[in-house]
């Protein structure tokens, strides 16, 4: 039977739910979706699977998000592919990774690096300056090697989903992104979500999810189920003590 979903019933909950955990509802972050778009997880995005999780997701901008939207992002392998497709919203969540994803982004069924996709979120919140290459908008007028304006710092929660392990030659890379995000002081909460129901076992993911406070990592052995569940048992995986601390401080 297909979910019927009532995305202001959901964020209802939602707020409930983070009432009871004692955060304020004057508490706010920018929420982040990045989806992994490489060629192992085609079939969850084809067969709408990963729509679905977007729209489970949408609550959580609505609720946290001070413009009530999410902000979505694609990534495979390399910089190239590290992709912002744009914002949803519950007008916008219905069937959103088959409308603006699938054959669509760059990398589309690439390989998988973490590190330049959570670089470009960090840019594009405002952590980490972006540089312009020849010909930019900066260079232009400035001259090649200055950076860009600084974005405005946002709060924020990157909800990060991949299906694979990270390509072992992008590991110390993703570790120095994280590494230097934490020397900052970035007021940015990851949550790393593996979703593969095969032997992958995610080890880089639960690796940096001990080593940085501001890391957390939730493993979903099926995603078809999981997206059918309550909204209470997805906010249970998804709100850990670890997060619910991180919003409270």
């Amino acid at each position: 039977m297909a979910l019927t979903l009532d995305l202001a019933k959901s964020a209802e909950r939602l707020r409930l739910s983070l009432d009871k955990a004692g955060v304020a509802p004057a508490v706010k972050a920018e929420i982040v979706f990045d989806l992994d778009v490489s060629g192992s997880f085609e079939h969850e995005h084809e067969e709408g699977t990963t729509s679905t999780l977007v729209e489970r997701l949408v609550p959580y901008g609505m609720v946290l998000d001070p413009d009530g939207a999410i902000d979505v992002f694609t990534f495979s392998d390399g910089e190239r592919s590290a992709h912002r497709v744009g914002t949803v919203t519950p007008a916008t969540a219905a069937n959103y990774v088959l409308d603006n994803v699938v054959d669509r982004v760059p990398g589309w069924k690439g390989g998988t690096t973490y590190s330049y996709v959570l670089e470009r979120n960090l840019q594009h919140l405002g952590w980490l300056q972006r540089p312009e290459g020849l010909g930019g908008l900066i260079s232009r007028f400035f001259g090649a090697g200055r950076t860009a304006p600084p974005a405005d710092q946002k709060r924020s929660i990157v909800i990060f989903v991949t299906d694979g392990e990270n390509d072992p030659s992008d590991e110390a890379r993703t570790i120095r992104v994280l590494e230097d995000s934490e020397a900052r002081g970035d007021n940015v909460y990851f949550l790393f979500v593996g979703a593969c129901e095969h032997s992958v076992d995610f080890r880089f993911l639960q690796d940096i999810a001990r080593r940085f406070r501001n890391t957390g990592c939730v493993i979903i052995r099926d995603l078809d189920a999981w997206v059918q569940k309550s909204d209470d048992e997805i906010g249970a995986e998804l709100l850990g003590p670890e997060l619910v601390a991180w919003l409270k401080s």
